[in-house]
């Protein structure tokens, strides 16, 4: 055989075997699975409303209700679900909220009926259930709240009885206030806490300036800037990271709520989007690309998509999606292969999916085609090849998805069954690429499911993988057809020399 024939022959082999390789990807949704194990039948046990739900491995960890329990913390794998603890024995049930990771373990508030509303932690195991400090000593709440992971501990504000509501931390083993921001027994409230630059950053009133921007290194806790002087305060919020700075909204006292950036020595406010007094209300601070992307109101186009480069000349309105009077109060902005997903408002569909790359912003899909209803999508998770999100079609609340190109219904297996919440949750959260959503019919009451999403998990690639993987044994076929190619070669090689 020719040498160019049998090179022809291999290349043509080898593209044979890795297409046979790559598995088909499923073009059509996948089907929810209903779980309802935990109160079954028509009575609602109400799982991921209470509270947010929050995965730590392969559970996700969330608040639901059964009869014997009361509301209890609970967890979930889809194909295992267990109650994790009775924090209050009996059908009081102990409420627990606030969910957040740290280390091996997940924090949470939670009333034992004994103690109050304290902090707890679990690793998901009974024995591993316990109360973290009685901050608040007996049976008063020392209403733990706003945690955030910093520096190996978790911070948190609370009410220890004798200093207010202070900024406190806990490594699970020692829990200590961190400082007396308002000297007494008046509140300091500090929340909004965000990591920026090896420091933690939050808003926090030390009784004398109102609520003004501050941050601790855990060892020295000061005040960034006193942005409005005088005792009412600059209420600083949104904080969001974003290269260099820290940016939030925030309010001098003469040009009302704009956007604003510190880096911890500089607090500057970035322009006058709302012209004078009038308030331009930044929000939704999200950054995306070389931008950070919020809606804000000028004063004349209500309020719309905007973004910034952290200049004046570079804070640009992107459209003005609502040509009208009206706002099409852009909100949920989350990125997704190249684009930035929101809901919007154009004045004439009402609340639908939209998406923009910084240049072309348009609508995605009219998913609620009556009139000027809006599906108002909400929650949006990227899963996969696929944004999921929740959205109104006219008659109930589903889950959709959309690459981009249009969007689909992801069914529930039987008719009736809907999304339901109460809005103390998100509706829907990724674990690894297992995609949890609330359910409610009459049948059922409200309960959970879950779905699998193929495309989150990528051919293997793994070359020394498990025998029989597609990869391995398209390479080792691949071996044996640039073996045989070689032989061949080397046999007309030979004849030819002979």
């Amino acid at each position: 055989m020719p040498a160019k024939k049998i090179r022809r022959t291999a290349v043509l082999a080898l593209a044979l075997l890795m297409a046979a390789a790559v598995p088909v990807r499923a073009t059509t949704p996948p089907t929810f699975t209903v779980v309802d194990t935990i109160q079954p039948g028509s009575g609602a046990s109400m799982a991921m409303d209470a509270s947010e739900s929050v995965a730590l491995g392969d559970y996700l960890y969330f608040a639901a209700y059964d009869a014997a329990h009361g509301y209890e913390l609970w967890r979930t794998s889809g194909t295992t679900t267990e109650l994790v603890s009775d924090i209050q024995a009996g059908g009081g049930g102990s409420y627990p909220y606030s969910f957040t990771l740290l280390g091996d373990y997940l924090y949470f508030s939670a009333n034992d009926g004994t103690t109050g509303r304290e902090l707890w932690r679990t690793d998901g195991t009974e024995p591993g259930t316990t109360r973290v400090a009685d901050i608040l000593s007996g049976s008063g709440d020392s209403e733990v709240g706003y945690f955030r992971a910093f520096g190996g501990d978790l911070y948190f504000a609370a009410n220890d009885g004798t200093h207010g509501t202070e900024l406190w931390r806990t490594s699970g083993t020692s829990t200590t206030r961190v400082t007396d921001i308002n000297v007494g027994a008046g509140h300091s409230y500090p929340w909004e806490l965000t990591t920026f630059g090896g420091y933690l950053y939050f808003t926090a009133d030390n009784g004398t300036e109102g609520n003004e921007l501050w941050r601790t290194d855990g060892s020295t806790t000061t005040r960034v800037a006193d942005i409005r002087v005088g005792a009412v305060g600059s209420n600083p919020y949104n904080f969001t990271a974003f290269g260099s700075y820290l940016y939030f909204g925030a309010d001098n006292g003469i040009d009302g709520f704009e956007l604003w950036r510190t880096d911890g020595s500089t607090t500057t406010r970035i322009t006058d989007i709302n012209v004078g007094a009038g308030a331009s209300s930044p929000l939704g601070l999200t950054p995306f690309g070389e931008f950070l992307y919020f809606r804000a109101d000028d004063g004349s186009s209500g309020n719309e998509l905007w973004r910034t480069d952290g200049t004046a000349p570079g804070t640009t309105r992107v459209m003005d999606i609502n040509t009208t009077t009206g706002s099409s109060n852009p909100w949920g902005f989350t990125a997704f292969n190249g684009y930035l997903y929101f809901l919007a408002d154009d004045g004439v569909t009402g609340g639908e999916l939209w998406r923009t790359d910084g240049s072309t912003t348009t609508q995605v899909d009219d998913i609620n085609t009556t009139g000027s209803d809006g599906s108002y999508p909400y929650v949006f998770i990227p899963l996969g090849d696929y944004l999921y999100f929740t959205a109104y079609n006219g008659t109930a609340s589903y889950v959709h998805r959309t690459n981009g190109t249009g969007t689909e219904l992801v069914p529930f297996p039987d008719a009736g069954q809907r999304i339901s919440c109460d809005c103390f949750d998100s509706h829907i959260v990724a674990v690894g690429g297992r995609l949890f959503s609330t359910v409610e019919s009459d049948a059922i009451g409200h309960e959970f499911a879950y779905l699998d999403e193929p495309t989150y998990v990528l051919p293997e690639t793994n070359r020394d993988g498990g025998v029989g993987s597609a990869w391995t044994i398209a390479l080792s076929a691949l071996a044996l057809v640039t073996l045989a190619a070689g032989v061949g070669l080397r046999r007309r090689s030979g004849a030819v020399q002979r």
